[in-house]
C-alpha cells in the first residue's frame, strides 16, 4: 500500500517536471497594399464666342479690304499719270538737257543712299518709291528723254527726302520689329493719356495729353504707336487709347 503511494507521488513529480511546450510563433505581418493613384482630372477649354466683337472684327476687316482696294486703285492711276506726263515730255525735248537729267539723276541717288543708310533693319516704304522712280528715270535717260527722265528723277528724290524726314522725326532708327506706316497717319486720344519714350508701359512718361490731342502716327510695334505732337516731339501711345481721324477710319 505505501508502494503504491509512493509509485503515485514520484509519478505526479515527473509529470510536473516536464518542459512546457514551445510557445506558438507569432503570424506574420502582411503589408498592405499601396493606394493607386487618383485618377487624372481632364482639363476642358470652354471658348465663349462674343457675337459683338465678332461683328466688329467682320466689320473691320471689310473695311481694311475695301481701303486696299482704294490704295491699290489710287496707285494705279498715279503710274498711268505719271507715265503720261513722261510721254507729254518726250515730246518736249528742248525742256531738259542730257547733263541736267544725268545731274538729276545723281542727286536722286545720293538722297536714296542717305535714306538706306540711315533706316537701319526696317525699310521705310519711301526707300521702293524713290527706287523704282529712280530705275523708271534711268531708262527714260537711256531713251533720249532728257525732260521725263529729270521728272523720274525729281520725284524719286522727293520720295527719298520724305523718308529721311521721317527718320529724323523720331530722332533715331527704326527698332527691331518696327513698321512704319505707308503714310503719316492721323490720330486723336480718346482718354489722357500718357506718352511714353518707348513701346512699354515700363517706358519713361515723356509727356501727358488730354483727351481729343491731335497725334500723327508714324510707325507701330505691336500694339504701340510711335507718333508726333504738334511741338515735334515723338512718343508711343498703346494703340487702346487713340482713334483714327480720318473720314472712314476705324475708331478703336
Amino acid at each position: 500500500m505505501r508502494l503504491n503511494r509512493l509509485i503515485a507521488v514520484m509519478a505526479l513529480a515527473s509529470a510536473c517536471a516536464k518542459p512546457a511546450p514551445p510557445a506558438a510563433a507569432p503570424a506574420p505581418v502582411v503589408a498592405a497594399p499601396p493606394a493607386a493613384p487618383p485618377a487624372p482630372v481632364a482639363a476642358e477649354t470652354v471658348t465663349v464666342r462674343d457675337a459683338t466683337l465678332e461683328r466688329e472684327a467682320a466689320q473691320l476687316r471689310m473695311e481694311l479690304l475695301e481701303r486696299s482696294a482704294q490704295l491699290a486703285d489710287a496707285e494705279r492711276r498715279y503710274e498711268e499719270a505719271t507715265t503720261e506726263v513722261v510721254r507729254a515730255m518726250a515730246r518736249l525735248r528742248s525742256l531738259a538737257t542730257r547733263a541736267e537729267a544725268a545731274s538729276a539723276i545723281a542727286e536722286a541717288e545720293v538722297t536714296l543712299r542717305q535714306l538706306r543708310g540711315r533706316s537701319g533693319q526696317q525699310v521705310p516704304p519711301e526707300v521702293q518709291k524713290a527706287d523704282a522712280s529712280l530705275k523708271s528715270a534711268s531708262r527714260t535717260f537711256d531713251e533720249g528723254n532728257y525732260a521725263g527722265a529729270v521728272y523720274l528723277a525729281t520725284e524719286a528724290k522727293r520720295a527719298a527726302t520724305l523718308g529721311r524726314g521721317r527718320i529724323a522725326e523720331s530722332g533715331q532708327g527704326a527698332r527691331a520689329g518696327e513698321s512704319s506706316f505707308a503714310v503719316p497717319v492721323p490720330l486723336s486720344t480718346t482718354t489722357r493719356t500718357n506718352l511714353r519714350a518707348g513701346p512699354s508701359i515700363s517706358s519713361a512718361i515723356v509727356t501727358t495729353v488730354d483727351a481729343g490731342t491731335a497725334l500723327t502716327g508714324l510707325a507701330y510695334a505691336q500694339e504701340w504707336v510711335r507718333v508726333t505732337l504738334d511741338d515735334g516731339r515723338t512718343a508711343w501711345v498703346h494703340q487702346a487709347l487713340v482713334k483714327g481721324t480720318v473720314s472712314g477710319a476705324p475708331e478703336r
